[in-house]
């Protein structure tokens, strides 16, 4: 019977076969698309929730913004479960809002939405939070003025992979990071040579804080103090450059803890959660482009305060 069909019949039953895989590629096509725009839509809505300017979370990267949510998130749990703890602070707290009103005029309150950035330009420095695990949780935007570094490119990522790899072993004992989880978080112990090595070929003069004592986190008192280098694409003009070098950060702080039952009985104990602190740029030495007065010496003292050179005059 298909030879008694029409030329034009015969031609789509030889043509079918190709016209379903395509019809098919086609569907399969429009599926994956389909796909692609919900989840850049679930995204977009994602980024609009970050606590960031909409110039920054639209150009965002989806891997930027699952990170930024995932460090919002334990920043949250940061706030709340520590003790004292921030939750009245929070954004859309009633209760504190209530307060506020009651107690202070619309001029203070005003002013306080707006404390926090008073706050950080004032600052000769920035403000970061480090969790336990050795990630930025937190870090101001003021780090751009001071490292050249960018709020959203250091928020999440680990810390040590911004500062100098000999001093990654201080900073895993000042957050209480335990030995055999050093590795884990991201903290390498440089040989002797290599640290050297690093040292002055990357510093460029920068020079190395002095030794920290030993650090314990169950014994000590929660306040740090202590002295790291951290990446630095400004120059001393304060121009960006493309190479990172080192600047000597000193770091101001306490650990912040949460309270904890210990298992079997009423006693609770403070476990750790992360570091809280301020962090100041040391400037480099200049002392020779100091003009010297009649009036002035130079002595010169180490990390203890101890006199080690002092003018004849």
């Amino acid at each position: 019977s298909i030879y008694c069909m029409p030329s034009f019949q015969q031609r789509v039953l030889r043509e079918s076969p190709c016209s379903l895989q395509n019809l098919r590629k086609e569907k399969s096509r429009n599926a994956a698309r389909s796909r692609r725009g919900k989840e850049n839509f679930e995204f977009f809505e994602l980024a609009k929730m970050l606590p960031l300017p909409g110039a920054i979370t639209s150009q965002l990267d989806k891997a930027s913004v699952i990170r930024l949510t995932i460090s919002y998130l334990h920043m949250r749990t940061f706030a709340s479960q520590g003790d004292p703890p921030w939750s009245p602070l929070l954004e859309g707290d009633n209760n504190c809002n209530k307060v506020r009103r009651s107690s202070h005029s619309l001029a203070t309150d005003m002013f306080e939405q707006h404390l926090g950035a008073h706050l950080l330009q004032s600052l000769d420095g920035f403000v970061f939070v480090v969790s336990q695990e050795g990630r930025f949780l937190y870090i101001s935007e003021t780090v751009s003025i001071y490292l050249g570094l960018s709020q959203v490119e250091l928020t999440g990522s680990s810390v040590f992979d911004y500062i100098h790899p000999a001093d990654h072993v201080e900073m895993a004992e000042r957050l209480g990071i335990k030995p055999h989880l050093r590795a884990e978080a991201g903290c390498h112990i440089a040989p002797d040579s290599a640290s050297s090595t690093a040292s002055t070929s990357s510093l460029a003069g920068t020079p190395e804080p002095g030794p920290s004592s030993p650090h314990s986190a169950a014994d000590d008192p929660p306040e740090r103090g202590f002295f790291i280098r951290m990446k630095s694409t400004l120059t001393k003009r304060g121009l960006h450059v493309k190479s990172s070098g080192y600047k000597v950060i000193h770091v101001t702080g306490r650990i912040r803890c949460r309270p904890a039952l210990v298992p079997g009985s009423t006693r609770s104990v403070y476990r750790p959660m992360g570091l809280v602190a301020l962090a100041h740029t040391l400037p480099p030495s200049t002392l020779n482009e100091v003009r010297m007065e009649s009036n002035m010496f130079v002595f010169r003292v180490n990390m203890d305060l101890q006199v080690t050179y002092c003018e004849n005059r």
